[in-house]
């Protein structure tokens, strides 16, 4: 998306998950989006979150979980390379936030007009 849009874990886009189909652009080399969806559930759940690069681009996906009171490093998305899917997954408790990081891998992986898609669903 444009700079200054979720650029942060503070301003990240808050999902109301399950949510499917969030597509927006990686529009420069210094561009990143967060994403977040907090456990209001009131169950431990486990969550995936699925990220569809652009053909020909390769983005990356990285999770970290706050746990209320710290930020936990939650690792990366394997890397499935340019127009494939990258996929992390977890638990996370009742009251936790998970925040999830699309960025391009290389310096040369943006588009201003090629659309990724992220999705995050839990059971």
């Amino acid at each position: 998306a444009y700079d200054d849009w979720a650029d942060s874990p503070a301003t990240a886009y808050s999902l109301n998950g399950p949510i499917s189909g969030i597509s927006t652009t990686i529009n420069s080399s210094a561009d990143v989006d967060w994403f977040k969806w907090t456990n209001n559930t009131g169950d431990d759940v486990v969550w995936q979150a699925d990220l569809k690069s652009p053909p020909g681009l390769n983005y990356d996906l990285h999770a970290v979980m706050f746990t209320g009171t710290q930020y936990l490093s939650v690792g990366s998305a394997g890397d499935y390379g340019p127009g494939g899917i990258d996929s992390i997954s977890g638990g996370i408790p009742p009251g936790w936030t998970i925040y999830l990081q699309v960025r391009g891998q290389k310096g040369t992986d943006f588009s201003t007009t090629a659309l990724y898609t992220i999705n995050l669903t839990y059971e």
